[in-house]
């Protein structure tokens, strides 16, 4: 699906924020049924998932985040996602080409960074990991998914 400048415009209105369909309408300048209509067709071409998502703010929730990059032996890459994917506390995980093959973001309370951060050197320790750099983030200073 090619996407025309309304498509892109709704795509980066709803990664922005939560609007509803009139919210929408008035601020594209086009009808409820026509945001409506679009949504739909992006859902259905798998372009988004309707969900309803919240940012949290760390500081406020006495959460911290524990960032991960993981360079593993080529063979070793799927085992570590899935490693990483079973750590309740993972939030974002991203496949990569590159320095690094995956990249990790889970969040703990503050104050249990340790813990968490042992959790994820247990989890990769029988891997044939080549490297893997554990930082703990302490303000989130951008989240933006709108893609255009």
């Amino acid at each position: 699906m090619v996407l025309d400048d309304l498509n892109k415009k709704i795509l980066h209105e709803i990664c922005s924020g939560i609007y509803s369909y009139d919210d929408l309408a008035k601020k594209l300048n086009v009808t409820r049924s026509t945001i409506y209509r679009r949504i739909e067709n992006l859902e259905k071409e798998n372009l988004i998932t309707k969900k309803i998502m919240a940012i949290p703010n760390l500081d406020k929730l006495n959460l911290s985040a524990i960032l991960v990059a993981v360079t593993a032996a080529y063979d070793e890459v799927s085992q570590c996602i899935q490693h990483l994917k079973e750590l309740t506390s993972t939030n974002l995980l991203y496949r990569c080409y590159g320095a690094h093959q995956a990249y990790a973001t889970l969040f703990c309370q503050k104050g249990d960074e340790a813990q968490t951060i042992e959790k994820i050197q247990i989890a990769l320790k029988d891997q044939k990991t080549i490297s893997y750099v554990i930082s703990v983030g302490f303000r989130l200073e951008k989240i933006d998914f709108a893609p255009f």
